[in-house]
Formats: C-alpha cells, sequence, structure tokens
C-alpha cells in the first residue's frame, strides 16, 4: 500500500497568539485622525478640551516620549520631562496648521514637527555652547552685561509669571470644599505643598541656597512639607501636572 505524499514532512504550527491587526504600541490611529477633524472644525471651547484631554493628549504624549527615546534628541541642559514638555506646547501650537486636503495624515505632520523641532533645540544648544566656548577663549575674566534684556526675554519673564498665577488658582480650585474630594491624601498634601512653593518661591528657594527653579529642588521641599517619599510624590504629582500643562496650553492658544 502506497501512501501519497509520504515525503512531506507536516511543518509545526506555531504556538502563541495570532497577531492582531493593530501593532503593539500603536497609538495614533484613525480614531485618532477623526478625534482631531471634529476638534479643529468645533468652536466650542469645552467640547475641543473634552476632545483634546480624551483622544489627543494620550496619544500626542506617546508620540513625544517615544520619539525624544527613540532618536536620542536629548537636551544636555533639560531633564527629560522639561524637553518632553517644552516639544508638546510646541506640538500643539502647530496642530491647526494641519491641512488633510494634500494626503498627509496627522500621525506624519505631528512626528516631523516634533523630530524638526527637537533637533532645532539640540542644534542650538551647540551653537549656544560653541559660542559661550568661544567668548571665554577670548575673553577669560570678562562679566556678562546683565542690564541688556531683549524682548524675548521680557516677554518670557512676563508669560512664565502669569502661568504661575494661573497654577495657583487652578490648583486652589481643586483643592476648594467642592472639589477636594476627588483627591486622595497624599495629592491633598502635594496639593497645599504646591501652592506654598508657588506663592512663596523666591523666599523658599533663598533658603535652600539655589536660585534655580529645579526638579532638584521641588523634590526636596515637597518631600519636607510631606514627608512622602519620592513614589508617593511621583503618583501625587500627576494630576498636577497635567493641570500644568492644560493651563500653559491655553495660554498660549490664547
Amino acid at each position: 500500500m502506497t501512501i501519497e505524499n509520504e515525503n512531506i514532512i507536516e511543518q509545526p504550527k506555531k504556538r502563541g497568539r495570532k497577531p492582531s491587526g493593530k501593532k503593539k504600541g500603536y497609538y495614533f490611529g484613525e480614531e485618532e485622525e477623526l478625534a482631531f477633524e471634529a476638534y479643529v472644525k468645533s468652536t466650542d471651547q469645552h467640547y475641543r478640551d473634552i476632545i483634546f484631554a480624551e483622544k489627543l493628549y494620550p496619544a500626542f504624549t506617546k508620540m513625544v516620549e517615544s520619539i525624544i527615546r527613540r532618536y536620542t534628541l536629548f537636551v544636555p541642559t533639560e531633564d527629560f520631562e522639561e524637553t518632553f514638555f517644552d516639544t508638546l506646547s510646541f506640538l500643539i501650537t502647530k496642530i491647526n496648521n494641519f491641512d488633510s486636503s494634500k494626503g498627509y495624515k496627522l500621525y506624519s505632520y505631528c512626528g516631523t514637527v516634533c523630530k524638526n523641532y527637537l533637533m532645532f533645540k539640540r542644534n542650538q544648544y551647540k551653537k549656544q555652547r560653541d559660542k559661550q566656548i568661544s567668548y571665554d577663549m577670548l575673553y577669560p575674566t570678562a562679566d556678562k552685561d546683565t542690564r541688556i534684556v531683549d524682548n524675548d526675554e521680557r516677554n518670557k519673564i512676563t508669560f512664565n509669571n502669569e502661568l504661575i498665577d494661573r497654577t495657583i488658582s487652578e490648583i486652589q480650585m481643586m483643592l476648594s470644599v467642592e472639589n477636594i474630594d476627588s483627591l486622595n491624601e497624599n495629592e491633598q498634601k502635594i496639593g497645599y505643598a504646591l501652592l506654598e512653593m508657588l506663592m512663596n518661591w523666591e523666599e523658599i528657594f533663598k533658603r535652600l541656597e539655589n536660585k534655580k527653579f529645579n526638579k532638584t529642588s521641588v523634590l526636596f521641599f515637597l518631600k519636607e512639607y510631606t514627608l512622602l517619599d519620592s513614589k508617593e510624590i511621583r503618583d501625587g504629582m500627576k494630576k498636577y501636572k497635567n493641570l500644568y500643562f492644560f493651563t500653559k496650553q491655553k495660554m498660549i492658544n490664547e
């Protein structure tokens, strides 16, 4: 008795889950494209805020973080969060320029905007560094003239001061009698600590012997004020970071 195809060896079946139609980690698809279209067309700011918070912000957040890490576009003078939020803020100012009639996807457009901006920041840093090195070599004992402050610097100072004032108001609203129940105990402690810091930051950082409003000093103050550890502070800060970002975004769009 002969068996047909007796020399054919059956290939073992592949184990594991079948691949889904959606790639793992894929965070910007048709749903986000439609959400953005609704965001741009709407004249209702409240509705726009909802779309941005629920659909666009999570996608943009993952996009920016992925681009910085994947292409190693860090800025040496900034920590990761500073670079991240600066890039995200810049992206928000550019998304209304997107024209779908040209055949491009919003995902590609936003990715290009982020990469170009990060590379621009890196190039600016290198130019400033090289310029400073050259200046120091020519004038090693020269003091900088602190009297010269251009208009861009003045505008930046004004913007940052207003941002701090608005952030204080938003945190006070979160800690009001009507809203405080939405915060857990650690979030409440951190909220009061942030108010104390933002309302008295010049005096606080003078006592800390640090003139820079940097991450290390902030973390040190929050630990001293709340008696929480680093992980508890990171977890409790999430709502306040989002609040700060949305406040900044509204100011940029105004």
